[in-house]
């Protein structure tokens, strides 16, 4: 029994620390932004094909990573800008990168292909084969244990960073026109290159998630970004509804843990015995109670209020 929790929590930390980065980044633009942003289960994707196709070609893990975050960047970028200066609607502009990067990570996991043709370039999975990661890493004996570790360093380091960004007069900038866009354009900012910037530090943190996740699974695949929204969002109300939001810091720390407990309850079905064909009803099922818990909070609330 206790070895049984033990690898259900391992498995959380695993998986749940690189998808913590994801929901950070989903956090950024629905929550700071107010931004409906679609692009991410397609710059979630792109991170990973660019991290491993780099892997394979024999760039360092490290610099790979970064690129991964770099190309999700590239995304968000693109994005603000199809609704800026396009005029596109948020979810549109999500919807049309989102579409064009399918086929743009085809041909990114398929570089790493010998072939004399355009069209065979295209692949559907890269594997990371004998090629050392970042996870290769001799800190601990035990694979997963470094992954948890080097997971939870690069965590830190990303929310220090944003948690710094978001404090500076140019990151209350973003803040502010995720609140009221009217009310910052009359204080002088700039809302067009906020919005742009913030799509493209959430997409950001989406790309280096997706390249931690490939590097852990040793693979990328055409559909890894599948549900990563739902993933992110979840994880944002789960937190929200079990920590709170009564500071930043405490609204970022919130997020953090709910993808970890996202992930131990999906850990705890799986050794259950719930087959992987029905996971996608208890993502549903989950989403669902998460909805209802603030609404379930309010309810009580008035009780207690007319009781008194």
């Amino acid at each position: 029994m206790l070895e049984t929790i033990k690898y259900i929590i391992i498995d959380a930390l695993c998986m749940g620390l690189p998808y913590a980065l994801l929901a950070l980044g989903i956090f950024v633009s629905y929550r700071i932004l107010d931004f409906s942003d679609l692009t991410c289960e397609g710059s979630f994707t792109l991170g990973g094909a660019v991290c491993v196709s780099g892997i394979i070609l024999g760039i360092n893990p490290w610099l790979t990573s970064i690129l991964g975050g770099v190309s999700g960047f590239a995304c968000g970028i693109f994005t603000g800008l199809l609704h800026t200066k396009l005029k596109i609607p948020a979810l549109l502009s999500g919807i049309i990168t989102m579409t064009a990067l399918f086929s743009i990570n085809l041909l990114v996991m398929g570089i790493t292909k010998n072939s004399s043709s355009f069209a065979q370039a295209f692949d559907t999975v890269a594997y990371v084969g004998d090629n050392k990661t970042i996870f290769s890493l001799s800190i601990f004996k035990n694979r997963n244990m470094n992954a948890i570790f080097i997971s939870a360093v690069i965590v830190f380091i990303m929310v220090a960073f944003i948690y710094w960004f978001f404090g500076t007069e140019f990151g209350m900038s973003i803040r502010a026109t995720g609140m009221n866009q009217q009310m910052a354009r009359s204080q002088g900012i700039n809302t067009t290159i906020m919005i742009i910037i913030g799509l493209g530090v959430g997409n950001f943190l989406i790309g280096v998630s997706g390249a931690l996740t490939a590097q852990y699974t040793m693979s990328a695949k055409s559909d890894m970004g599948t549900g990563a929204l739902v993933i992110g969002l979840a994880s944002i109300i789960l937190g929200e509804s079990i920590f709170g939001k009564r500071s930043f810091k405490n609204w970022i720390i919130s997020v953090l843990l709910g993808s970890i407990i996202y992930y131990l309850i999906i850990g705890i079905a799986i050794n259950l015995g719930l087959p992987t064909f029905l996971l996608k009803l208890l993502y549903a099922v989950l989403i669902i109670i998460i909805l209802v818990i603030p609404f379930i909070k309010k309810l009580l609330k008035k009780r207690e209020v007319k009781a008194c």
